[in-house]
């Protein structure tokens, strides 16, 4: 009896030193998201599986795949582990497998298979029958692992009659075939042709990659350039194709608005999700802030060719195009902005004070936006960048000093907070003033000495610093520092399209009654957005609503700033800028069948008082029969025109308008 004990309990140990086939498929599987494939080979295969498929052929077939595929996030579980095995030499275990690839999820299941075998030891243990549908499901080692696309189209921009300022189209496509190609002969003609230094062409068609017989492209031309594809086909070695590209129609009209799209770079990879070398992606401009919606995600399938030439599907994401999106802005009117102000350096807008719809938004001097997209040579780009006059700089996303033109600002806050009766008047005498002594030597100028008594209808028709200063000093800074926060002035300009925040002063306060002063006739350190300001000057000609600025269609109507006066005062308002215009200082500004209203501003960059600096000009001006349009134009340098300061920029805001009623 006690030797029938003996025998059961030494048979049951034997039992539980025998290794489990989980066991061993839980270090297997482990090894396999840790991707050690020579491990996975070399200790967990049968002895008949490597017979079959050879080290190289395993561990080749594994990485080529894993990294063609860009196989990530890899786990691999068993869904069953009450499979008896015991008392078996082979045993079959279901599993799972999911891996993502650059086409998708893959998820299937499949049969581990496990078998008994003698290991070096000459101990029993459980061995994986493998073949090559545990890489892919159903893949053997005969097929053909295929990728195939299906290109989708990026997102198109239009303005708001439909107009394209952004499409997809075809381009001329000008390319050099190394081996019909005479360097000697042809080099220096191509270059003069299409505009591209020999160094750069030679680059192009001189690539790693290049045969004789390859077309090595070089450059692409709208197909408006027909003539100078012409000339360049004409050389032998070269030839012309079309190919579809990224055009732009309002060229350097919108370049900054729109911007531009350029092939991924290699800290674009780093930073954004989804993209593979190649790709292209918005690098300015709205083709950039709005590069998540525009996007085009092309359909990837891979799928597996057999030997008969049948198929089978592995995985497939269905191409998706980017969204077409519709702007506020009017293509006609932007282009006859910019045509107006061509040779200027500066930014202008034009916004409709109703709705809050930008129509209009330039930058000066510019910059042809195709130019990036159709190709130019490093030393091209290093021209623009290197531009004194700095035409890749986006001005309305920058804030200036208003100028004069934060007087109607000052009139605004002095009447909604009570501090301003436009009926009654300062005594002003001297073409200097100082509230006292305790300014030392400074004082407020003013240009116009057309009234001794002004109110504020004459100190808006002749811009009078002294009167405005005088406002803001009564005023006190508390008052006035709290109407222009009323103002948005100081907070986070609620536009889709990022600007500087517009500052009450370089320290955010009015800190002392000279800065007071200056600040409330235009100068101190306030400055403020081109957008902004039209905005503010929006609100009056809107009864006293300052609209959101919006610049995509889809956007709602809404008011950012409600009863900024009362609509009352708006109105005495509006009648005093008209009066600027037909009685004041900007009688120059008359258009015929129009009734223009608004202000000017000179701002003065300079070191200190009795100085000189260079000057910019603004204008904000509406029409009074037609409110939907009101422009607001800041020009650089205008010390150096003739006429000089804003009177300048009046002229060409005339012009404007003068360009608007030939359309």
């Amino acid at each position: 009896m006690v030797l029938s004990l003996f025998f059961v309990l030494l048979l049951s140990g034997c039992q539980e030193e025998r290794i489990s086939p989980y066991n061993v498929m839980d270090k297997y599987i482990d090894t396999w998201h840790d991707l050690e494939f020579q491990e996975m080979y070399d200790t967990y295969l049968t002895a008949t599986t490597k017979e079959n498929f050879s080290y190289e052929v395993f561990v080749e077939r594994y990485e080529k795949l894993y990294g063609d595929l860009e196989v990530e996030n890899l786990n691999v579980e068993l869904l069953n582990r009450d499979q008896p095995w015991e008392e078996v030499s082979s045993v079959t275990i279901p599993g799972k497998i999911t891996f993502d690839t650059f086409a998708g999820k893959v998820e299937y299941e499949i049969d581990f298979v496990l078998e008994q075998e003698t290991n070096e030891e000459e101990k029993e243990t459980w061995y994986l029958q493998w073949d090559p549908s545990f890489i892919l499901p159903s893949l053997t080692l005969t097929d053909k692992v295929r990728i195939a696309s299906t290109i989708a189209e990026r997102g198109e921009i239009l303005d708001n009659e439909g107009n394209h300022l952004a499409q997809n189209g075809e381009v001329f496509e000008v390319g050099v075939i190394p081996g019909d190609f005479n360097e000697e002969q042809s080099l220096a003609a191509l270059s003069k042709i299409i505009n591209l230094e020999e160094e750069y062409i030679k680059s192009q068609y001189t690539l790693s990659w290049a045969q004789p017989d390859y077309l090595m492209p070089v450059k692409k031309f709208l197909l408006e350039d027909e003539q100078t594809v012409r000339a360049a086909d004409e050389i032998p070695g070269v030839s012309v194709t079309r190919v579809k590209e990224r055009i732009y129609p309002y060229g350097e009209a919108a370049a900054h608005l729109i911007g531009y799209i350029g092939e991924v770079s290699a800290e674009d990879l780093e930073e954004l999700e989804g993209y593979s070398s190649g790709d292209k992606v918005g690098k300015r401009g709205l083709e950039q802030l709005l590069e998540e919606r525009l996007r085009a995600k092309n359909g990837e399938k891979i799928y597996l060719e057999k030997e008969d030439g049948t198929t089978v599907d592995v995985v497939e994401t269905d191409s998706q195009n980017g969204e077409t999106i519709q702007l506020t802005i009017n293509g006609n009117m932007q282009q006859t902005l910019f045509e107006t102000l061509r040779e200027e350096s500066g930014t202008a807008t034009v916004i409709d004070p109703i709705s809050g719809k930008v129509r209009s938004l330039v930058s000066l001097p510019t910059f042809n936006p195709n130019d990036y997209v159709l190709g130019m040579s490093p030393g091209q780009k290093k021209a623009i960048d290197d531009n004194p006059e700095k035409p890749s700089l986006n001005r309305f996303s920058y804030t200036y000093s208003p100028g004069s033109t934060m007087k109607l600002l000052t009139a605004v806050i002095g009447l909604e907070n009570g501090e301003l009766d436009p009926a009654d008047s300062y005594d002003i005498n001297e073409k200097q003033w100082q509230k006292d002594v305790s300014w030392g030597d400074y004082k407020v100028t003013r240009y116009y000495e057309n009234d001794n008594k002004v109110n504020l209808e004459s100190g808006l028709k002749f811009s009078d610093n002294i009167y405005f200063a005088r406002v803001g000093i009564d005023m006190g800074a508390e008052k006035f520092q709290n109407g222009l926060e009323k103002l948005g002035i100081g907070e986070a300009f609620p536009f889709i399209y990022p600007t500087v925040k517009s500052q009450t002063s370089n320290s955010e306060s009015i800190d002392s009654e000279i800065l007071l002063a200056d600040t409330a006739y235009g100068q101190g350190e306030i400055l403020l957005n081109i957008v902004h300001l039209a905005s503010i000057y929006g609100g009056v000609v809107n009864n006293g609503n300052m609209m959101q600025p919006l610049l995509l269609e889809e956007e709602k109507e809404s008011v950012w700033k409600e009863g900024i006066v009362s609509e009352d005062q708006a109105k005495q308002l509006q009648t005093n800028l008209r009066k600027v215009v037909s009685e004041g200082s900007s009688q120059n500004a008359n258009v015929s069948n129009r009734e223009i209203a608004g202000k000017t501003g000179t701002s003065e960059m300079k070191l200190e008082q009795g100085t000189t600096g260079s000057e910019n000009g603004l204008f904000v001006a509406y029409d009074q029969q037609d409110p939907s349009l009101l422009t607001a134009m800041l020009i650089e340098g205008v010390e150096k025109k003739e006429p000089g300061g804003s009177t300048y920029t009046v002229g060409l805001t005339k012009r404007f308008y003068e360009a608007l009623k030939k359309n």
